[in-house]
């Protein structure tokens, strides 16, 4: 994933995990997806991290 795509991403997924916990915390969605949308945000943060691993040993092998 190249640095510019990186950064689509990171601000992406902070975006839909935004509109998740907006849509969490003014009762939008019925409580029995709460848990599921939680698990999703979970898994994202969780990729970003990975990502963001890669993303860093990218930029260290250009070096």
């Amino acid at each position: 994933m190249e640095p510019k795509w990186y950064t689509y991403f990171n601000y992406g997924s902070i975006a839909f995990v935004a509109v998740l916990l907006i849509l969490i915390l003014t009762n939008s969605v019925p409580r029995d997806y709460y848990i599921p949308l939680l698990i999703v945000a979970i898994i994202i943060f969780i990729l970003r991290i990975v990502f963001r691993v890669i993303v860093i040993k990218k930029i260290r092998e250009r070096e």
